[in-house]
């Protein structure tokens, strides 16, 4: 008799395994994370990186703070749910739908081209998919946030660049040089803004983005003389070991150094300016400035007028910074650009 029940065990035990086995029976399925304001860890940085591709940016650091709150709220209000800032099996469930337009990269491309496309920032695109430069090559699957294709679907992106005169056809005859001074640009900016490898080679019928702010931007020259210790772009940052965004390059200098005004205009802040250290922001007029950090010492005051090549400041290691240089930045409206690209 004992027998008999072990073997009839047995029997279902192996009857049991295969089905399991075959995929015929699902295990209990493993209950989402309930996720709210103050929490740490890898579901959060999970959460914060299916946030940004849904649209709504915010730094991957494994923090949920007033931010990602704020983040997971907007999501909510957009998905119907019931907003309170608190991720649960239904917003967990929302989140893990496919949040974004994919675009296969073509020959042309640049997250700046892409960016104006699909109305939405270069900082986003290159979050959304975790790139550390803005280097992008043909064939590449790039994620866009869902809230910037459905705009772009709705004709706001290229149809704007379009009607505003930024997009331009190459005609015969065409140079880079001669399309760079017909928009009061130059070559490397119009290489950087469509991701030319050579741009002496232009094909008739081409279509290039010609940015319209770039008129704006006047000649500049290299602030300081020295070696770039810190690009533009996606980097860890030397001090606090964080993925963050440079918006500007590092140009190492020893302390002293005299710091010149890239270009003409009015000091609009001259002081220390937190992180930044003793910095200096001049306007340049159409929403153009340029931004000297790091200094030791100030020579101007808000309010003056500096011609190109004025000195300025001496520069220095003050702020949250790791050696002597001069943090340099262009924003145009508030955004900043690569400034390799406009200087000489």
């Amino acid at each position: 008799m004992a027998l008999s029940v072990y073997r009839a065990k047995t029997v279902a035990f192996c009857l049991l395994f295969a089905i399991l086995s075959a995929g015929l029976l699902a295990p209990a399925a493993v209950a989402a994370p309930l996720l709210k304001e103050g929490m740490t860890g890898s579901s959060v940085k999970e959460l914060q990186q299916r946030l940004t591709e849904w649209g709504h940016p915010v730094k991957a650091d494994g923090h949920f703070g007033p931010l990602t709150k704020a983040a997971v709220k907007a999501f909510q209000k957009d998905r119907g749910l019931a907003v309170d800032g608190i991720v649960g099996n239904q917003t967990w469930r929302e989140l893990n739908k496919s949040p974004a337009q994919i675009h296969l990269v073509k020959r042309g491309d640049s997250l700046y081209v892409l960016a104006r496309r699909y109305g939405v920032s270069i900082a986003d695109i290159m979050e959304a998919n975790n790139l550390s430069s803005e280097v992008i090559v043909v064939g590449q699957k790039l994620s866009i946030p869902k809230k910037a294709a459905a705009e772009a679907a709705a004709g706001g992106g290229a149809a704007e660049a379009a009607s505003s005169g930024q997009v331009y056809q190459v005609r015969p005859g065409d140079s880079a040089s001669v399309i760079a001074k017909k928009f009061n640009t130059s070559v490397p900016a119009l290489a950087e803004a469509n991701r030319l490898s050579d741009p002496n080679r232009l094909r008739a019928g081409q279509e290039l983005i010609i940015p319209g702010w770039q008129a704006s931007i006047p000649r500049m020259i290299w602030p300081v003389k020295g070696r770039v210790s810190s690009p533009y772009g996606w980097r860890i940052h030397p001090v606090y070991k964080n993925r963050q965004f440079h918006g500007g390059i590092d140009i190492a200098v020893p302390v002293g150094t005299s710091v010149k005004a890239a270009a003409a205009g009015k000091v609009i802040e001259s002081g220390w300016m937190d992180g930044f250290g003793y910095g200096v922001v001049i306007d340049h007029g159409q929403g153009v400035t340029t931004w000297y950090g790091h200094n030791s010492k100030l020579l101007v005051k808000a309010g003056d007028r500096v011609r190109q090549g004025q000195v300025i400041a001496r520069s220095g290691n003050t702020g949250v910074s790791t050696g002597p240089h001069v943090d340099f930045r262009i924003k145009v409206n508030g955004e900043t650009l690569n400034p390799v690209y406009w200087l000489p």
